[in-house]
């Protein structure tokens, strides 16, 4: 049974008015008449249960009602509606001095307010010299505690409640009120009451105390009750809306909710957050100096259950911003735009989508790839794609976490620019921010370097959560997606990604070709690609080779059991080439292997291996060679034309890619493939994809 109950508590408060105010309104002569008086409702139906043996932190603004849910505790003030029910012997210091009478020594005080707390004289004669002791005053104690000073007051309290055996212990912020030393005094004591099994509310803005004192944390804001899986959680969703409050605004629909705080937005799915510290926020440079949209006087003039509009000043620059934010259950939509008030000089203007490390894999248009790991080494932020020569007009980029964490969702990122000249790239940031960036980029030409007076709508960003296994390239290349049952590809810029079931199993630089011509790798993705033909069952691709006079042209049939692959070679010149191979990158997940000749088990990654390792000791030549996986489905590389003599050869990537391979490798008896100007098959096959366990 809890030892605390708080069931639909609300208390309500009158405005309180001087005497001068008698006979305005609200006065004497409006109680007399019966008429109605303003009130403040300083908590709103909060219900909470505290287990015996459990430390509560409650946490908010000046003013959210924490002394007020404290108080009720107490039983020093009684709820306006609901219950509250305490079981045993309560200890409180809710207020400086409160329960002291001035013109008594402390001596007599300790005993006064040990005997309000439910002991007897013979009880505080047993701990007395020990609250002395602890209070540190004993040469002050036989003085009238008014001429005690505020720290003196707060070391007496504490001193008697700490030590008269309570069940429970309620403190307020009054801690703060104490030197270093008492501080850690006080902490140090309640950390004992914790061990010996008594239940703590502890009220305090010292939000590292609440989190080392406290197993659970409750967030009041205006009266109402907030609650997070965790204390870490409801401090952070609490650091999100530190601000002053004509620029904080926080909404919510379904499992989304945003907290704007004063040109910073904070974004939460089913209470977990998903922005990093920094948030969403603007920066502009000028004149040298970089200015943020957190330096900017904030003010709301829509607050909304699911959205708000807000207008922040820039201290530093003839600049607002106007941003107008929408939520609903399914995605947060963010209007920006700009006024200046005069011709305002720019160099560069950035939004920047800061998130958590939880996600581990980025896309961009038709680029993919994962982001490397933060070490404390690492002092520079790090651009993992490059900003494109041409202006973006409707992009989508998407960010992943790993596959096993079904708390985080994927995130999807659509970007309308309303002026031009805007880029996106994703950014691995320093050791110090720990976090991943998305950077929505416009630098200004020399010619037009800033921006007229007048208003200026720039952007509209959309940010939309996919749960579960939703395969985000589906949905955002569409026109380079094919699939036939449970098998799904999606063709990026010489390589083919595919999928079983909505779950990913290619890694790394998934399926990709790659020829030795004069010594030198010529990987497909390292080919210029034209445009994707997608008839819905079949991609047609063509890659142009940058080094060499050749095109390689791709066509992908998706079918029940995998994906039919036929890539041909056409030379411009006649063309040599020492080997050329047909690769299936996978997950690290697969475990097993097995040729037409022998079988194996894919070793653990080796960090010091610095080239990728090949398994089987038979080279000869072969049609199939599979992957398996108890969890994973099973992946086979099959040669379907006879006329073709390839060497199935599996292989473990370095430590880096953390990858396994299924290798097709043609090579010459003679040591050269001469191929005549003209088009060459030079591979077909299937991957075939089959259930886990099949």
């Amino acid at each position: 049974m809890p030892i605390i109950e708080v069931d639909h508590v609300t208390k309500v408060f009158p405005a309180r008015r001087g005497a001068r105010d008698i006979r305005g309104r609200g006065g004497l002569a409006d109680w007399i008449r019966g008429r109605k008086t303003e009130t403040f409702e300083a908590l709103k139906d909060i219900s909470l249960s505290v287990e015996r043996g459990e430390s509560l932190g409650i946490i908010g603004r000046n003013g959210s009602g924490k002394s007020t849910l404290l108080s009720l505790i107490a039983g020093v003030t009684l709820p306006t509606r609901g219950t509250v029910t305490v079981r045993g012997r309560v200890a409180s210091l809710l207020e400086l001095g409160a329960g002291f009478h001035p013109i008594l020594t402390g001596r007599e005080n300790v005993y006064l307010n040990a005997g309000l707390l439910g002991m007897r004289r013979a009880q505080v004669d047993e701990v007395f010299d020990r609250i002395v002791a602890f209070s540190g005053i004993a040469e002050f104690i036989d003085q009238p505690v008014e001429t005690y000073s505020s720290g003196m007051y707060v070391r007496i309290g504490f001193a008697v409640a700490a030590h008269v055996n309570p069940d429970v212990f309620l403190v307020d912020e009054v801690l703060s009120v104490g030197d270093e030393e008492f501080q850690r005094k006080c902490r140090a004591r309640i950390s004992a009451l914790r061990e010996e099994g008594k239940t703590i509310v502890f009220v305090s803005h010292d939000l590292g105390i609440v989190n080392t004192l406290c197993d659970r944390v409750v967030l009041l804001d205006k009266g109402r009750m907030v609650l997070r899986e965790s204390a870490r959680k409801t401090i952070s969703f609490y650091l999100r809306q530190v601000g002053r409050e004509r620029g904080v605004h926080t909404f919510a629909a379904g499992p989304l909710e945003a907290i704007l705080c004063e040109g910073r937005i904070s974004l939460f799915h089913n209470q977990e957050e998903l922005t990093a510290p920094d948030g969403f926020a603007m920066f502009v440079q000028s004149l040298g100096r970089l200015h943020a949209s957190t330096e900017a006087d904030w003010v709301l003039t829509r607050r909304d259950p699911d959205g708000c509009t807000a207008e922040g000043r820039m201290m530093r620059l003839p600049l607002k911003y106007f941003w107008d934010l929408q939520l609903t259950p399914d995605r947060l939509t963010w209007h920006i735009a700009v006024e200046c008030e005069r011709e305002t000089p720019m160099n560069s203007l950035d939004v920047r989508l800061t998130l958590t490390t939880a996600f581990t894999r980025w896309m961009l248009g038709d680029l993919s790839g994962v982001f490397p790991e933060i070490r404390p080494s690492d002092t520079l932020w790090n651009m993992l794609v490059w900003p494109s020569d041409t202006p973006l007009d409707d992009t989508r980029a998407a960010i992943l976490p790993e596959e096993e964490n079904e708390a985080v969702p994927r995130l999807i990122f659509r970007t309308t620019p309303l002026r031009p000249h805007f880029n996106l790239y994703w950014v691995n940031s320093d050791y110090a921010a720990y976090c991943r960036i998305l950077f929505i980029h416009t630098r200004f030409p020399d010619k037009d370097a800033g921006l007229p007076p007048g208003r200026h709508e720039l952007l509209r960003v959309e940010i939309e959560p996919a749960a579960g296994r939703d395969l985000l390239w589906r949905r955002l290349s569409p026109d380079r997606t094919i699939s036939a049952g449970k098998v799904s590809a999606c063709f990026e810029r010489g390589w083919l990604k595919l999928a079983y079931d909505g779950r990913e199993i290619t890694a790394l630089i998934h399926v990709f070709s790659s020829m030795l011509v004069q010594h030198l790798w010529n990987d497909s993705h390292t080919l210029h690609w034209g445009e994707v033909q997608n008839d819905g069952r079949c991609l047609r691709v063509s890659g142009e080779s940058r080094r060499f006079p050749f095109f390689q042209h791709w066509e992908a049939e998706a079918r029940e059991d995998g994906i039919f692959l036929r890539i041909w070679l056409e030379a411009v010149e006649a063309l040599d080439a020492q080997e050329y191979q047909a690769s299936v990158v996978l997950l690290p997940e697969y475990r097993a292997w097995r040729s037409d000749y022998e079988e194996g088990v894919f070793p653990p990654f080796d960090a010091k291996a610095d080239k990728w390792r090949h398994l089987n000791k038979i080279y000869l030549p072969g049609k199939r060679l599979s992957a398996l996986s108890s969890t994973l489905p099973s992946v086979t590389l099959e040669v379907t034309n006879d006329a073709m003599q390839f060497r199935m050869t599996p292989i473990n990537t370095r430590r880096q890619e953390n990858a396994r391979v299924l290798q097709a490798l043609c090579s010459s008896e003679s040591g050269v493939f001469h191929f005549d100007r003209g088009r060459h098959l030079i591979f077909e096959g299937m991957i075939r994809i089959a259930p886990p366990g099949s």
